[in-house]
């Protein structure tokens, strides 16, 4: 369907990716939908990524500015302009490094109609936008849209339809692997929604710094009376947790989970869940053997201790 000219802002982050940064680049390059605009964030990488990206705009046909974040609510985007590359002074993680662009855009949703964030490990097709827009306009109480992931290195391969659902009981996000109506979460690595929905349920929670950030936004979408779905109309392939080590992930799922449970449940499935995790963290620790098992209740403790402390500590 051709849809009338209005703006898609596309948000990118990038920390030490650089190679997967341009690659998604050059696959939005190929857009068909061509009246978007990228801000591409920056999450206070090292230097050579920056100029490896830099490097490669320069000799693109990506019409780009570069700012800091500081000078961002001050800057005035030439008409011509389609990407800004966005320097952040410091790794503000998942959440706090979107946050820069989510943060600009809810104040000043005139410059846009819609967001896509768009992880920047991903590669798209081109009729990526088309067919979300084509989705949202089938019903107005729609708030977010994902699409199906495929593996980048076997893209056969399904890696999760784009939402999935929460087991509440255990606090796990359940990647969903075919089409539903309605999802609990959308992935956080490809959503997209109109302005006015990004206005009410506000950018990202920050707390979390990766993980999880995405499930809670979710949730409040739908708190907000939002219908979450995906379109089977168009994907992108993915390179699954390619930054990202494991002993990191096993952190952050544990101590995040937990806060999740104590904002969205009632303090008797909290207190439920919480002995369930105390339980399962001694049962680990007592039965670890070699080495690889020891770091990995010893993981497990950190992220409940700072759970429960409320730390915000960045490993």
């Amino acid at each position: 369907m051709q849809h009338e000219k209005q703006i898609v802002s596309i948000i990118l982050l990038n920390w030490n990716g650089e190679k997967d940064t341009v690659e998604c680049l050059k696959s939005l390059r190929k857009l068909d939908y061509q009246d978007y605009v990228i801000y591409l964030v920056d999450n206070d990488s090292r230097e050579s990524s920056l100029k490896y990206i830099e490097k490669y705009l320069n000799e693109s046909s990506y019409n780009s500015d570069i700012i800091t974040s500081d000078d961002l609510n001050m800057y005035q985007k030439p008409d011509d302009v389609n990407l800004i590359f966005i320097l952040n002074h410091e790794n503000a993680g998942f959440a706090g490094g979107n946050n820069v662009a989510l943060n600009y855009l809810i104040d000043n949703p005139e410059v846009t109609d819609y967001v896509l964030l768009l992880n920047n490990d991903t590669i798209i097709k081109p009729n990526l936008i088309d067919a979300l827009l084509d989705k949202l306009h089938t019903d107005e109480k729609i708030g977010f849209i994902g699409v199906p992931h495929y593996y980048y290195d076997n893209p056969d391969k399904l890696q999760t339809i784009g939402g999935g659902f929460i087991d509440i009981k255990h606090a796990e996000a359940i990647a969903c692997m075919e089409d539903k109506d309605e999802f609990d979460f959308i992935t956080g690595s490809c959503i997209f929604m109109p302005i006015e929905v990004l206005k009410q349920i506000g950018s990202l929670p920050e707390d979390y710094f990766m993980y999880w950030e995405d499930v809670d936004w979710s949730t409040n979408a739908r708190n907000h009376g939002y219908k979450l779905v995906i379109t089977t109309d168009t994907s992108i392939y993915h390179k699954e947790g390619a930054s990202i080590k494991s002993y990191k992930r096993i952190y952050y799922h544990t101590r995040n989970r937990i806060w999740y449970m104590r904002k969205y449940t009632n303090s008797i499935k909290y207190y439920k869940f919480l002995v369930y995790m105390i339980l399962f963290v001694l049962k680990t620790s007592t039965t670890a053997k070699n080495e690889d098992d020891k770091d990995y209740a010893k993981t497990l403790k950190l992220g409940l201790k700072d759970a429960l402390l409320n730390n915000k500590t960045i490993i």
